[in-house]
């Protein structure tokens, strides 16, 4: 059960991971700071600081999309470096049969 439930953290915080860098880098720092300047071009309320953060939000939206992910995918290694220890503390052979059975 242990080893199920490890698993199963392992693959949720993989895809809360993705999920999060797509929010994040797609959403919040890619299309709405598009969606911004088009809306206050439309409206002639476009301001250079308003331009200039948005376009460092844009070119640096893959940039926390990444990091996000990452984030992600160390908690994904984390639950599954805890699955394989737990599967080779509980294993019928330990590494020194195994050799034995090799040399043989």
């Amino acid at each position: 059960m242990k080893k199920k439930c490890d698993k199963l953290l392992g693959i949720l915080c993989y895809a809360l991971g993705i999920l999060a860098a797509l929010y994040v880098g797609g959403y919040l720092m890619l299309i709405k700071p598009i969606h911004v300047i088009i809306i206050a071009f439309g409206n002639d309320m476009l301001t250079l600081p308003l331009l200039l953060k948005s376009i460092i939000k844009i070119a640096f939206s893959t940039t926390f999309a990444g990091l996000v992910w990452c984030i992600g995918y160390i908690g994904y290694n984390f639950f599954k470096a805890i699955e394989a220890r737990f599967r080779n503390k509980h294993s019928d052979t330990t590494n020194e049969d195994l050799l034995k059975e090799r040399e043989v």
